[in-house]
């Protein structure tokens, strides 16, 4: 029987999970015996990693609110190192998470395993100190966004920009009709997204003032419905005062059959824009948080969108600025104005054209698989 190679992977929050089990999948149809294990949600498990532990327990925001979970984190570190030197991995795999991740990145090379880093942290836009744990402890780095090739290049980092793997997302063979009257849905009222965040803490941050904008939206003659694309394990609870709220576990549905959107800043506020849907963007945080992440930010937007883009399409809505008022004003012209939508649209076609060619995740495979075996000496 062969013998397996074995890899570490961790991936602490949904996104890296939906990108991470994509990747296994695709590394376990090129190169059969291997086997994974590390951090990662149910997708990944799914795909075939032994969890260490579950993205659920690691999932965060903020600088405070981590600080709160220090010893959960230094335990679930602890626990991976553990795993680590009983199963001598051939290579570790990080996508990022790049609080926890760069710091196992530091023992990892201690303890002489290769590191590819999928999804490398945005160095470009905070704490671009930490790019010297990058050159002294990173093997691999797949790029997903395509500014960062040159990015790293010019600070003495080799990174190949593989593309990104939202381009391969396949739409539902379902069509909008189908999906609404299955789910009780009005057809005949504009849906607007809501996409309140993955995280418990933005969820109970942002929800609100969504709910309050579909309201108000109604309340001024605007038939419109609230589609909530809700992410796996988080609650979500009615307004009572709210009508016209429907919640989904099928978070791409609710993108590919709204209007416009509302969203939490993160990576479903790039989705929408690969979805052509004009959308405003908000974001809210602890007070303290939001003071050390101003401090620290380099970048002029918060939306990954307007970054690549270079200019506000999506309204960025943030802390204070961040109430019902606000993004009712900013939606609305995406509602009622059809030049405002075209011109929106158009720029959005614009950003999906800089994230490459379908096929980023089998790119990235295969860059890691020619890693595993000039390792190991196979050809």
């Amino acid at each position: 029987m062969a013998e397996f190679n074995k890899i570490f992977i961790v991936a602490g929050e949904e996104s890296g999970d939906l990108h991470g089990s994509a990747l296994v999948a695709e590394l376990l149809n090129r190169k059969r015996n291997l086997a994974f294990f590390g951090i990662g949600g149910n997708r990944m498990k799914e795909a075939g990693v032994s969890l260490i532990h579950h993205v659920d327990e690691m999932a965060l925001m903020g600088f405070t609110e981590v600080i709160n979970k220090y010893i959960f984190l230094k335990s679930a570190f602890d626990d991976c190192i553990k795993a680590v030197k009983k199963n001598s991995p051939a290579r570790a795999i990080l996508i990022d998470y790049p609080g926890f991740n760069l710091r196992l990145a530091k023992k990892l090379k201690e303890l002489k395993i290769p590191i590819t880093y999928f999804i490398p942290p945005q160095l470009w836009a905070w704490r671009e100190g930490r790019i010297k744990i990058i050159k002294e402890c990173i093997d691999q780095i797949l790029s997903i966004f395509p500014f960062e090739e040159e990015w790293y290049k010019n600070r003495g980092v080799g990174a190949i920009f593989v593309g990104h793997p939202f381009i391969d997302q396949e739409k539902s063979s379902v069509s909008r009709e189908e999906y609404f009257y299955k789910c009780g849905i009005p057809q005949e009222k504009t849906v607007i997204g809501l996409f309140p965040g993955s995280r418990q803490q933005e969820v109970d941050k942002h929800v609100d003032v969504m709910f309050g904008a579909i309201k108000k939206l109604n309340d001024n003659g605007i038939s419109s419905i609230g589609l909530v694309g809700k992410a796996p394990d988080v609650i979500i609870k009615k307004n009572r005062n709210v009508k016209n709220i429907f919640l989904t576990d099928e978070p791409l549905k609710a993108l590919l059959y709204s209007d416009v959107a509302i969203v939490s800043s993160g990576t479903i506020s790039l989705e929408t824009a690969l979805f052509d849907i004009p959308s405003v963007v908000i974001y809210k945080m602890s007070t303290s948080s939001w003071l050390i992440a101003k401090a620290l930010s380099k970048v002029k937007y918060v939306s990954m969108t307007n970054l690549i883009a270079g200019n506000n399409i999506y309204p960025e809505l943030l802390q204070k600025e961040a109430t019902t008022d606000n993004i009712v004003e900013r939606i609305k012209p995406m509602i009622t104005n059809r030049s405002v939508r075209i011109d929106i649209i158009k720029e959005l076609i614009s950003v999906r054209k800089q994230l490459g060619p379908p096929g980023a995740i089998s790119r990235a495979a295969e860059k890691i698989i020619d890693s595993l075996n000039s390792n190991t000496g196979q050809s």
